[in-house]
């Protein structure tokens, strides 16, 4: 850890409003600020050698990262923690509970693989939904069968050719990108996935999908693994170095923020660009007509506080939606947080309780986010709750109102 950046925290308490543990608990060692005193006890050695209880307050932290954003002394609240949890791997322990395997599973895409597998023969016999019926299962256990979307068969990476063409209605082609597909995104998200390479497609650019294109280790960092971390970022690098694009496209905020903080780049130099920024400078051609059913955006902690985007998707939905609705709170996490969900699950599904009724109290028909673990939590909180809210990535949105439009649909073979 870093003693000068711990001591730039000011103790002005403008962060507490902002911390979703916080607003939960009502708790300063749960506040941004009480942690920050934490990491500075623990850095300083004034916990005589036992951090456990310090480490129990980091640990619930969801490292969502609204604190950086509202605070005026610019505090680099994400490092430190970061920082933190590697001085906690390599000095206290190592991964707790479930932690270890369930980065060991999302790192390897044969692990993935088998439990996407487990999951999809759970859905196609509907006894996931038997389950999450069950009382005697622990909530956070329902709420991740509840969020999973319908998983296909095969990965989108294993059912897709390895290169689009442009498809303009104009018939001008207007560049070249790269999908980083990632893993958890290409076993379950494929119908995101599909949506993007139509639009980028529609809006003139090829688009070719790398061939072994996996986990960019930012679950690992988060935990405090760097070593693994650094190893899965190297690896995804070198998919990279060989193709020659104008970006890679990315349609994952966690990973974006991963790439973007750990200052990633591939051997050719073409820039790591997040969909929504990108198509909100290149839409070329903008749907001929938009949706009309009431939809609302919830902001993903790491778009819009790690990355900083926070127009360019409502520049999307508003060119695709008639009636956008702002919730309350939409800048707050959701509980998801990667595996937080399942590690801290009670403190996740009491976050996502707030989340789910600041949603509601606007009465959307759509609920748009931009990843995929916010994807999940969001949409597990709806179906728990029994509301008929449809969640979908912003890309999806847009591609909706894209195939109001026959000749879009004609163009990609959509019934």
């Amino acid at each position: 850890m870093e003693q000068n950046l711990l001591q730039e925290c000011i103790h002005c308490g403008l962060c507490l409003s902002s911390c979703p543990t916080y607003l939960v608990l009502g708790k300063e060692a749960d506040s941004p600020r009480g942690r920050l005193a934490l990491m500075k006890a623990i850095e300083d050695d004034q916990l005589q050698g036992d951090n456990t209880g310090a480490f129990a307050h980091l640990d619930i932290c969801l490292g969502c990262l609204a604190c950086q954003t509202s605070c005026p002394s610019g505090v680099q609240y994400g490092h430190l923690l970061e920082a933190t949890r590697g001085y906690q791997y390599v000095n206290d322990r190592q991964l707790f509970g479930l932690q270890k395997p369930l980065l060991k599973i999302i790192a390897s895409p044969t692990y993935l693989r088998w439990l996407s597998r487990l999951a999809r023969a759970l859905q196609l016999i509907r006894l996931d939904r038997l389950l999450i019926r069950l009382p005697i299962l622990p909530r956070p256990v329902r709420s991740q069968l509840a969020g999973l979307p319908k998983i296909p068969p095969q990965p989108f990476t294993r059912t897709a050719p390895s290169d689009f063409p442009s498809a303009a209605p104009d018939g001008q082609r207007r560049g070249r990108v790269a999908l980083f597909t990632g893993c958890v995104m290409d076993h379950w998200y494929g119908t995101v996935h599909a949506a993007t390479v139509r639009v980028l497609r529609w809006n003139g650019y090829d688009v070719v999908l790398p061939v072994d294109n996996h986990c960019c280790g930012a679950l690992h960092s988060h935990a405090g693994d760097h070593d693994t971390a650094d190893v899965l970022l190297k690896n995804s690098a070198k998919v990279f170095d060989q193709i020659e694009a104008d970006a890679i496209i990315i349609n994952s905020a966690g990973c974006g923020y991963q790439l973007a903080e750990k200052q990633w780049h591939c051997a050719t130099g073409a820039p790591v660009i997040d969909i929504c920024v990108w198509m909100a400078a290149n839409l070329h051609h903008p749907p001929q007509t938009r949706l009309g059913q009431r939809i609302t955006y919830d902001a993903p902690c790491h778009l819009f506080h790690g990355q900083g985007i926070t127009r360019e998707p409502l520049q999307l939905l508003d060119a695709a939606c008639q009636n956008m609705l702002p919730a309350p709170e939409a800048e707050v996490c959701c509980g998801s947080a990667g595996i937080y969900s399942i590690t801290q699950g009670h403190m996740s599904q009491q976050i996502l309780d707030r989340k789910i009724d600041n949603i509601m109290s606007v009465e959307p028909r759509m609920l748009a986010t931009a990843n995929p673990g916010c994807h999940l939590q969001l949409q597990a909180g709806l179906r728990l709750r029994g509301a008929n809210v449809d969640v979908r990535h912003v890309v999806e949105v847009l591609d909706l109102a894209y195939q109001q439009d026959d000749s879009y649909r004609r163009t990609f073979g959509i019934v």
